[in-house]
């Protein structure tokens, strides 16, 4: 997909994972001071939410639960501050305001936009009544889950830097850059974290503690990307603003 100018309008995928790791590296300062204890705190609430407290109580699995939500859009919210935002306009991570709380709610309906996706794949399926169909279903249904998520997540960034956006925004600014945001939100982050999640896998109660501490760093590093992703993503955005010319019609992956 190009430009009216005729630039490149493809996301970058490699480039965007490149300059994300630059730049926590840049501002290591900053992730050793105010993220590194919200990852350790993250990682231990996973852990003791597995470890300490049994399957069966599922009042206190649930409470484990919503507080490892509620750190983690604080997490995110101010990963993307961090990446978008200058330092001197950055808040220690751990506040909640009106973005964490918007934050919250637009993941709460991509959940729900992703059941309206997901369901009816899978219900047509069933309806076959064939094994093999189901297991062409529930493909199916995955890919169509990770393609819509990935462009509705977009616009994430754009709310924990306190700007308004929407479902329909964050569609036509993903347009034609679906399965590189694929890559970006899903793909990439599961190579990586990738020997952490196999750690869960022994009977380790400290391996597990690194597992959910590795899986937060690489956290990071994905919320970063997205970051940049949205970043260039609206500076292409700006460009095709000032012009006259109407953005060619390309396959909208």
């Amino acid at each position: 997909m190009k430009s009216p100018l005729g630039l490149d309008a493809d996301l970058p995928v490699l480039d965007i994972v490149q300059e994300s790791l630059g730049l926590l590296w840049v501002k290591r300062g900053i992730v050793l001071a105010r993220f590194l204890p919200v990852m350790l705190l993250l990682a231990a609430l996973d852990w003791a939410s597995t470890t300490l407290v049994p399957e069966s109580h599922l009042f206190g699995q649930l409470g484990f639960a919503l507080a490892s939500m509620l750190f983690g859009v604080v997490f995110a919210t101010a990963c993307h501050r961090m990446t978008l935002m200058p330092e001197k306009n950055l808040v220690q991570p751990g506040v909640w305001r009106r973005e964490e709380w918007r934050y919250l709610m637009r993941l709460l309906l991509m959940g729900l936009a992703l059941s309206a996706v997901i369901t009816p794949i899978l219900l047509l399926f069933a309806l076959l009544q064939i094994q093999q169909m189901m297991v062409l279903g529930g493909a199916v249904a995955i890919m169509a889950g990770l393609y819509v998520s990935a462009r509705l997540s977009v616009t994430l960034p754009e709310i924990a830097v306190g700007q308004s956006t929407s479902f329909k925004r964050a569609w036509n600014l993903s347009k034609g850059n679906g399965s590189r945001l694929v890559l970006v939100v899903w793909i990439t982050p599961l190579l990586i974290s990738a020997p952490f999640l196999l750690l869960f896998l022994l009977d380790n109660t400290v391996l597990n503690y690194l597992a959910a501490f590795g899986t937060y760093v690489t956290s990071l590093v994905s919320l970063v990307m997205l970051s940049l992703s949205y970043r260039f993503l609206t500076s292409f955005e700006s460009v095709v603003e000032q012009t006259d010319v109407p953005p060619s019609n390309g396959f909208d992956a």
